[in-house]
């Protein structure tokens, strides 16, 4: 095992592969599907024994890069790395019924290219491969295309010395979403958080629902948002954030007059007034509203979340029946009533 400070400990896999064959999903011509291509040899594709490979821990990244790699595969398991949301696994994927014909620079400067014609499939993929965007911004209507680069000034202007500044407006996500065309059903069903951030800028009706979604519940006349914690087994917190000392003390002082034991701790610039399991189960025990709230945000992570995010909310649904009379079944995701009704 490899530790590093400031690395996640990762351990090195060997000898660990197997063959397969992804069939042509998409078929796009030969010419769109080389666009597609092309970003992903400007991103995250590189090469290896003059073959295109992909190396990710991102299960959707994988299979989205193999529908324009279609062909006969080499996977090899890279590495495993303990992260706090829990194990993370490397996959490196070979095409071995293509050559790389570019290298890397080379396809930046084509995707640049592309772009002032007015070309916007291959900056999909580069997109999808480097791509950076905040959940945050994009609710807010905050929209900025940018992309990692370690020459950022190749694809546009240098947002910063790693990243670079490609669009902005609603615009250029609509054109991104216009040029996926079929690729577009595939990324909705491997629920590519990438693809959402495009959709969250584009659909009004989908922002919406992403916003209800983001659960938040009223406890003392403090508005305090869900989170669900990895550490220790896992638990559920709900959180207040301030980057005023006085204003999270005083909003301590709040919480624990209606009863509560608050803890305020620093995390990065903000101050997090947070209040723990134990607590929001006394809240959902006496408040309707705050237990629906509670219950449509753990069927939410079921569905949704991360592998961890999953595993720890099926948990607390499991181990906490209450919750379970406040809401009606079909509130819940197919997966999440499943797995509750398995318990």
């Amino acid at each position: 095992m490899d530790v590093r400070e400031n690395f996640a400990p990762h351990i090195i896999i060997h000898g660990v592969s197997a063959s397969a064959y992804f069939p042509d999903l998409l078929k796009f011509p030969r010419e769109r599907l080389e666009l597609l291509q092309l970003g992903w040899r400007a991103s995250d594709e590189g090469e290896a024994d003059g073959r295109p490979f992909m190396q990710t821990a991102q299960p959707w990244q994988m299979f989205a890069w193999a529908a324009a790699r279609y062909g006969e595969l080499r996977v090899y398991i890279a590495s495993i790395s303990l992260t706090r949301e829990g194990v993370s696994v490397a996959v490196r994927i070979k095409a071995r019924n293509w050559r790389q014909s570019r290298n890397k620079n080379e396809a930046i400067n084509l995707v640049a290219d592309y772009l002032r014609r007015g070309e916007w499939g291959p900056l999909l993929t580069a997109w999808l491969g480097d791509g950076n965007a905040r959940w945050r911004k994009v609710l807010r209507g905050k929209y900025e295309l940018t992309i990692a680069a370690k020459e950022p000034w190749r694809l546009g202007l240098v947002a910063n010395a790693y990243e670079a500044l490609v669009a902005m407006g609603r615009e250029a996500f609509v054109k991104l979403r216009e040029s996926a065309g079929v690729y577009g059903v595939l990324l909705d069903l491997l629920r590519a958080h990438k693809w959402i951030y495009i959709k969250l800028a584009t659909d009004d009706g989908f922002r919406a629902a992403a916003k209800q979604n983001k659960k938040s519940i009223t406890v003392g006349g403090v508005l305090m948002y869900l989170e669900l914690v990895s550490g220790r087994g896992g638990s559920l917190v709900a959180k207040y954030f301030t980057r005023d000392l006085e204003k999270a003390l005083a909003i301590a002082d709040k919480l624990k007059a209606a009863g509560l034991r608050p803890n305020v701790v620093r995390s990065g610039p903000n101050y997090v007034v947070y209040i723990a399991t134990t607590d929001l189960l006394r809240l959902a025990e006496r408040d309707e509203t705050i237990r629906k709230a509670i219950v449509l945000y753990l069927a939410e992570k079921v569905k949704n979340g991360t592998p961890r995010q999953r595993e720890i909310a099926e948990k607390i649904l499991k181990r906490h029946p209450l919750f379970l009379s406040s809401v009606r079944l079909a509130a819940f995701s197919k997966r999440a009533l499943l797995c509750v009704c398995r318990y």
